[in-house]
């Protein structure tokens, strides 16, 4: 007969079992009911500003769950209550805040107050802003659902959205307003220029151009524009339209600078092949690429050099070596540099490119005189441009360095003159 042991048990010990999760029921109505009376409470009608401080007080001082229902909260703000599809009021709310943003003027002075508000929110719970971004982007995909006037209260929230510097990432409201159907009907653009107009009211175009940036679309703005608007001369005048001349001349600049980034890339990598290029087909990407993008001289003559630069390896090479080697290249691909090198404007533009060059590479820096003689005995650049670069039209960058190193070829060149004239 067997007998089982039986196992030790430690006395006064208690086991711990798992507790159960428990799921809190979602009430979002209670929520958008809750924040309504609170803001109503406070409100004492004296002015706007004034019940929305008292509002931001007392949505601080209550216990409400913002951080599950902090949507409906900006909704609330925004549109008196819950949004539900196509922009419309949940039915089944049964309070409204009368004041709120799309019930107010559609001006900068009526909509402001709000989002001084949402600063004090979301600086105190900054977990908020995500709550802000989705309220916006769900207002923005639903503009076919409000008339002009309401875009236009949308578009000016959109501007002081940013100029409040609440913390709302651009990238997260813009991509709900790159709706092919809302951009074919315009209203898109139509939301865009009002964001325009209103943002820069108060801030600047490198701000704006910075919000693009990081939203992704400095450089397709006008994808948000209707397709008979596409072209940019099209879109421009548009812009011109809406009273944003600075915004064209920061659009097509980019547009010169996009041009002129893929030019000095096809031209680099033509220089740089092995085998590279000649002058010839190289000179053939230059016309076809000036004529496309309608670029000026100057850019053209300014992205050959640093091309042409590119394809020399100056590392571990003394002056004179580096010299030779500029020689050989600048022999090379003289006829480039000819070809665009047409006038005064052109040529002096030229000679700046080369001395701020040589300026920044300071092996460089013993070279410019060498490379101004060169260009003179090839016929690039003529003796009155070098005239004017030496007596007022030099850089500012190495002014002083580059005009001593040069005054004996000058002097040559001025004794020359003398000569011929005798």
């Amino acid at each position: 007969m067997s007998t089982k042991e039986e196992k030790p048990t430690l006395a006064g010990v208690n086991v711990k079992t798992r507790k159960r999760n428990i799921v809190i029921p979602e009430d979002p109505g209670s929520f958008a009911d809750a924040v309504v009376t609170l803001c109503q409470d406070a409100a004492d009608g004296v002015s706007l500003e004034a019940d929305l401080e008292a509002a931001a007080k007392a949505l601080d001082g209550a216990e409400l769950e913002y951080s599950r229902y902090g949507d409906i909260l900006f909704q609330v703000f925004f549109a008196g209550g819950r949004l539900g599809t196509g922009a419309q009021l949940a039915a089944d709310d049964k309070m409204r805040l009368s004041t709120n943003i799309l019930a107010c003027e559609a001006t900068r002075e009526s909509i402001n107050p709000y989002f001084k508000l949402f600063q004090t929110l979301t600086r105190r719970r900054p977990f908020l802003i995500r709550g802000l971004e989705n309220t916006l982007s769900k207002l923005m995909l639903s503009l076919e659902f409000f008339d002009e006037v309401g875009r236009k209260k949308l578009g000016i929230a959109l501007a002081l959205t940013f100029s409040w510097k609440i913390g709302v990432v651009p990238g997260n409201i813009f991509a709900a307003l790159a709706n092919d159907r809302l951009v074919a009907k315009g209203t898109v653009m139509e939301v865009m220029i009002v964001f325009f107009q209103e943002f820069l009211v108060k801030d600047s175009l490198e701000d704006l151009v910075s919000i693009l940036s990081k939203a992704g679309i400095a450089n397709r703005l006008m994808d948000f524009a209707p397709p008979t608007k596409r072209t940019s001369v099209d879109f421009h005048q548009l812009l011109k339209a809406a009273n944003l001349p600075g915004l064209v001349e920061w659009d097509v600049q980019r547009e010169i600078d996009l041009r002129v980034t893929e030019l000095q890339e096809a031209l680099t990598e033509a220089i740089t092949a092995d085998p590279p290029q000649g002058v010839t087909e190289v000179l053939a990407i230059a016309k076809a690429k000036k004529a496309e993008s309608n670029l000026p001289d100057a850019e053209v003559l300014r992205v050959s050099w640093l091309a042409v630069m590119k394809s020399i390896n100056l590392t571990g090479k003394n002056q004179q070596q580096i010299t030779q080697a500029l020689v050989q290249k600048l022999k090379a691909y003289g006829k480039l540099f000819a070809a665009f090198a047409t006038n005064s404007k052109s040529e002096l533009a030229l000679l700046n490119t080369i001395q701020v060059f040589c300026y920044e590479d300071t092996r460089m820096l013993k070279c410019f005189t060498d490379i101004l003689k060169l260009l003179y005995n090839g016929e690039i650049v003529g003796e009155d441009t070098i005239q004017l670069w030496y007596k007022k039209g030099s850089h500012a960058k190495g002014r002083a360095v580059f005009l001593k190193d040069t005054e004996p070829f000058i002097k040559w060149l001025e004794e020359a003159e003398e000569e011929e004239d005798d």
